[in-house]
């Protein structure tokens, strides 16, 4: 099973349909060395910055209860120490869009997107992680005219956006802890229930 940070990872999605009426989803298999729980607060890294509703994928951070997060922590804690140290890891992610790109436009989207990995996962692209992103593109749309050759940039901002908003619903969607023999790694909604 997928593990981040000693959490249960998992897949999740994000799209939307940008004003220009070009689409853009994400999807994202998150399993990481790095974290993406905020050892301070219990926060989830890809909720900070966000203009969404509080705590939900996307959303600004919604802060556990303190003696809630205290409990997480002792918890996670004990689950570290019992298992094995992580393996070699990859957090995948496709971005895909029905926009014309080019080869190299569709490039620079996956670039981007990592970005978006690394706003919800800490640290990241670490030596024993594999982190990629793909691109797709139908080419169903055109990019707008106006405004030129920056109508890429409406794609690039969304696509690093949808990674770091399917990498929050991954984390949060992942189902009760994985047990065995690497360890025990229980799930977000185990240690903090609907924080």
């Amino acid at each position: 099973g997928a593990v981040v940070g000693g959490l249960r990872g998992g897949v999740g999605t994000a799209g939307t349909v940008l004003e220009s009426g070009i689409t853009v989803g994400a999807l994202v298999v998150v399993n990481a060395v790095g974290s993406a729980v905020d050892p301070a607060t219990g926060a989830l890294y890809g909720t900070y910055g966000s203009p969404a509703s509080p705590g939900s994928p996307g959303g600004p951070p919604a802060f556990p209860d303190p003696a809630v997060h205290e409990a997480a922590v002792r918890r996670l804690a004990e689950a570290r120490e019992a298992a094995a140290p992580p393996p070699l890891n990859t957090t995948l992610a496709v971005v895909a869009t029905d926009a014309v790109l080019t080869r190299a436009q569709a490039q620079k989207v996956a670039g981007t997107a990592h970005d978006g990995i690394a706003r919800a996962l800490r640290p990241v692209h670490l030596m024993n992680d594999g982190d990629t992103v793909f691109t797709l593109a139908t080419g169903d749309r055109e990019l707008p005219s106006e405004p030129g050759p920056l109508a890429l940039n409406e794609i690039l901002a969304a696509g690093a956006d949808l990674v770091t908003r399917a990498i929050v619903r991954a984390v949060l969607a992942a189902p009760g802890g994985l047990r065995g023999p690497g360890g025990d790694f229980p799930s977000y909604g185990e240690l903090y229930g609907d924080a």
